[in-house]
């Protein structure tokens, strides 16, 4: 005898009462998870730290080094255009020369809630050199370096062939909260737009689990080039002063951003 089954009468309300469950349930979460990203995005700021003016900073002469001011952008409306993508609360650049030696220097600041910690870090000249022509010829991540005797927080290290500019050799920071973002995940030429979102997901990832939901933290990127080695840069006295007038960027260990 087939055993006996239950119509399927008697089976719907169960089931149906288990989806409608499942349903609120999912609901529930999709509704909290709204809220945590809102409170996160427009009331979890932060008070920012970092209250300096990056012009005042960069000094007009520091040991000999003399500044010339470089536009970020080659017009005032690639300038709007530059601050439009980046969305900076402060940007300088500015070449120092002493003799025949040039030293680049650009640094780029943004208060809390300004942009995500991926999108501050995808700026960097692993992307926009990369992706405007430049070809990097060698990379090290998180390096050790040192102005006389005084250490340096980590910095990221790259070698480009830049058009019209031979080799550059290029040091970079990017301070999120005044301490340094890691790059050994990312790789060179994000691209813009959707799909360079995509293939920056499992770095937001990253920084969810490293900074927390609230992405826009406080952050800092200072750049530094040169067609010397960066080890040679650091290490010539006659640099000296113009690495200490840097100082308040955060760049040492032992004096964090103000």
């Amino acid at each position: 005898m087939c055993p006996r089954t239950l119509p399927s009468s008697a089976i719907r309300p169960g089931f149906s009462k288990v989806r409608k469950g499942l349903l609120i349930v999912g609901i529930l979460c999709l509704v909290g998870l709204i809220t945590l990203v809102v409170a996160s995005e427009f009331f979890s700021h932060p008070p920012r730290r970092f209250t300096g003016k990056l012009k005042e900073i960069l000094p007009q002469e520091a040991g000999g080094w003399v500044r010339r001011d470089i536009p970020i952008g080659a017009s005032s409306a690639s300038a709007a255009s530059v601050q439009g993508i980046l969305n900076f609360s402060q940007a300088v650049q500015a070449e120092y020369s002493k003799g025949s030696k040039r030293i680049l220097i650009y640094v780029a600041y943004w208060e809390p809630g300004k942009v995500s910690v991926v999108d501050a870090g995808s700026h960097n000249p692993d992307s926009c050199w990369v992706n405007n022509g430049c070809v990097r010829t060698a990379r090290q991540f998180a390096v050790a370096g040192q102005v006389a005797g005084r250490a340096m927080i980590p910095y990221e290290y790259a070698q480009y062939l830049v058009p019209q500019a031979g080799q550059q050799n290029v040091a970079f920071w990017h301070l999120v909260n005044g301490e340094p973002n890691r790059y050994e995940a990312q790789a060179a030429g994000w691209r813009d737009g959707l799909i360079g979102r995509l293939e920056r997901l499992p770095l937001l990832w990253k920084d969810i689990r490293q900074y927390g939901i609230n992405q826009k933290n406080e952050q800092m990127f200072i750049r530094i080039s040169s067609s010397q080695r960066m080890e040679e840069v650091m290490a010539d006295p006659a640099s000296e002063a113009l690495w200490q007038a840097l100082a308040p960027l955060g760049v040492f260990v032992d004096q964090r951003w103000k």
